[in-house]
């Protein structure tokens, strides 16, 4: 074991974090299908190959004309054909003619409107068409829903469920894209334990062990709010400085960010200041001046290697993972459009937040009257109660120097949905 030396360094504005931010680059882009492509970043614009559609298609069900035989009605025409949808017509419409098509089905050549079937009367293989149409009435036009090498959607835009079927319509079937961010996560802490039954859970809580939950609240977070990244690899290490040292070396060769928790305060059993020392990053920031959290630390590493140091605490590293993780990852996905955060103006009922020269985070419970959020509650503060977030479902965080007082509004980052109340 490494002798531990505890060196003070003064704590960090949160702002400070962009010098850090400033020297990671995106990662690395690939091609997938359209059809592949939920939750990741785009590198590149998505753009149309051609004109969508192509040739006019039938936007009801009816009888495709030509416009100029259908100018006084009633006219009787002669029906030559049908096209469905999924099939391309093999025959023209010419004057006096028309063709029976479904919606979405390409119109025949010569066509150019559809009169919908509600205003035709069938007579053996004849229609009379009882409502006149102008010119690609009743149609989609070669060219309306896109035209070629328009773009569909900008790079950094991620891409949702719906945006899939939106861009397979417009013919694009591939798209470059940003590798998935791999995270790697190292656990400190020789108290920290794995349970494997209900029972070890208590047992830990009698024999004073702890319950490994804050790593695998990161890799549940990760899952839930930055599905463009994913989790390569976690271990948990007692309080050791070499193996620590280790596990984070073992984990900047598979990851682009390694994230650590526990082992960042300055008691002698904490090693993860040596560690990143040794490690020489070009920029180190360790300690932060927010609260839960101070002891938060974010290294860049040559290569575009991140190492993020994150308190034990799930309450602390929740803070950071809404304040810092967020702000890396996003950088690293070289994403400008993604998910929309639950977030909410909310106004504070009684008391006061924020405090000076600190950024603060806060854990509050906010209810819904009508169309207006209140924060009604905010329990006991420390970082270390983290039975606490079972009695709220936001949280408020406030810039050193902001003070948010009974009536003002403030942004709540929300972890549930509001209970509405009367």
């Amino acid at each position: 074991m490494k002798p531990h030396e505890y060196k003070f360094v003064s704590l960090h504005d949160i702002e400070e974090v962009d010098k850090a931010l400033d020297l990671i680059e995106p990662v690395g882009e690939e091609q997938v299908n359209t059809w592949d492509a939920l939750n990741r970043v785009l590198s590149r614009d998505a753009v149309v190959p051609m004109d969508i559609p192509p040739r006019a298609k039938a936007a009801y069900d009816g009888y495709a004309v030509r416009s100029d035989d259908v100018t006084k009605t009633p006219v009787r025409l002669r029906v030559v054909g049908s096209v469905s949808v999924g099939s391309l017509p093999n025959f023209a419409v010419g004057p006096g003619e028309a063709a029976y098509v479904t919606t979405g089905a390409y119109l025949p050549d010569g066509a150019d409107a559809v009169v919908p079937e509600e205003y035709v009367e069938v007579v053996g293989d004849e229609v009379v068409i009882h409502r006149g149409v102008g010119k690609w009435d009743n149609t989609d036009p070669p060219g309306s829903f896109a035209k070629g090498g328009e773009v569909a959607l900008r790079l950094g835009t991620l891409i949702m469920p719906w945006d899939i079927p939106a861009l397979l319509e417009l013919g694009i079937g591939s798209l470059w894209v940003r590798r998935k961010i791999r995270i790697y996560i190292v656990a400190t802490g020789s108290e920290l334990i794995i349970p494997r039954s209900p029972e070890d859970v208590l047992n830990a809580v009698l024999n004073g062990k702890v319950v490994e939950s804050t790593a695998s609240m990161i890799t549940q977070f990760i899952s839930m709010y930055t599905p463009y990244a994913e989790v390569v690899g976690k271990t948990i290490v007692p309080d050791d400085y070499s193996m620590i040292r280790d596990a984070v070396v073992r984990g900047l060769e598979v990851a682009d960010v390694v994230i650590t928790t526990g082992g960042t305060g300055p008691s002698g059993v904490d090693y993860v200041f040596d560690v990143m020392t040794s490690l020489k990053p070009l920029i180190y920031i360790r300690g932060l001046k927010m609260r839960p959290g101070r002891p938060t630390g974010i290294a860049v590493l040559g290569g575009n290697k991140v190492v993020l140091n994150f308190s034990g605490h799930p309450i602390s590293t929740l803070n950071a993972l809404t304040t810092i993780f967020l702000k890396v990852v996003k950088k690293m996905a070289g994403l400008r459009v993604g998910l929309p955060e639950p977030r909410v103006n909310a106004k504070l009922v009684r008391g006061s937040l924020g405090e000076e020269g600190i950024a603060r985070q806060y854990r509050v419970k906010v209810v819904r009257r009508g169309n207006e959020y209140l924060m009604e509650a905010i329990p006991r503060q420390g970082s270390s109660l983290t039975h606490t977030l079972l009695q709220v479902n936001g949280l408020v965080f406030t810039r050193a120097g902001m003070k948010v007082r009974e009536g003002d509004e403030v942004e709540v980052f929300l972890l549930r949905e509001p209970e509405s109340v009367e």
